[in-house]
């Protein structure tokens, strides 16, 4: 399966005004996280096949957070199966109050209607994972986490996901995590800016082959298992209508029996 199925890369930014030409060069599935409400509105006139755009709220930009309508939001939830980046943060400028405000009013909006949802907890991992469960929420995606190893469990039992990125390798919480839990990201060009070269959005390689290292397979298990898991997570939430043709069909794919 891994010779057909791209790399996945679930949390990377990317200029909303690059070709789709462009994008798909890239090789990957990408999962392109915006910043605000107005950032996501210029995808809507795209037609991407391989990239899925999603529907952001940045914890550290304050200018998304002035901006932030909740029924818009509503709205724009149609567009798309994925929302991001939403979250908290503690060295933002964005306050403290309006940051957990604004976070929350989102998942209780996607509790009604269930989305991918990449979240930043940067310094608010326990924030962040309070919110989770207050409001109930599914779908949840910790991008870049860094969270102590009761959190991590906590995260865990609650159902969460975790995308990792090579910033995240030789850390600790990268060994909690359970395989049937694991995506991979680039958070380009935040996430890899340390890493091999091309540094670029889908570029995973080097995790994948991290990855296996540590797990005693090959890099072929690790894309595969990353397909597996994008598949429980799209059936679970019933999103696979949400996403691009092309995309529908690596799900339909992926979720074979090897």
């Amino acid at each position: 399966m891994s010779r057909q199925l791209p790399p996945l890369d679930m949390h990377a930014h990317v200029e909303t005004s690059v070709p789709q030409r462009d994008l798909e060069g890239l090789g990957a599935v990408v999962f392109a996280a915006t910043r605000s409400q107005k950032e996501f509105t210029q995808t809507l006139d795209r037609h991407d096949q391989i990239v899925v755009w999603g529907l952001g709220c940045h914890p550290g930009v304050p200018e998304a957070h002035v901006a932030f309508d909740a029924d818009a939001f509503r709205e724009q939830l149609a567009a798309t199966p994925f929302v991001s980046e939403i979250g908290l943060d503690s060295r933002s400028k964005v306050p403290a109050a309006e940051q957990h405000q604004n976070f929350r009013s989102i998942l209780e909006l996607c509790k009604g209607a269930p989305r991918i949802l990449s979240v930043h907890s940067t310094g608010r991992t326990q924030q962040v994972l309070d919110l989770v469960e207050d409001v109930h929420v599914d779908g949840v995606v910790l991008h870049w986490w860094l969270g102590t190893e009761q959190e991590t469990r906590r995260a865990i039992e609650r159902g969460c996901y975790f995308s990792v990125n090579y910033a995240m390798l030789g850390k600790p919480q990268l060994n909690a995590i359970p395989h049937d839990r694991l995506l991979l990201e680039t958070d380009h060009p935040s996430g890899d800016r340390r890493s091999t070269r091309p540094r670029r959005p889908g570029h995973t390689r080097v995790v994948e082959e991290e990855i296996a290292r540590l797990s005693g397979k090959d890099v072929a298990f690790v894309r595969d298992l990353q397909w597996q898991n994008l598949v429980r997570l799209v059936d679970q939430l019933r999103l696979k209508q949400l996403f691009p043709t092309a995309i529908q069909r690596m799900l339909t794919y992926g979720g074979r029996d090897k």
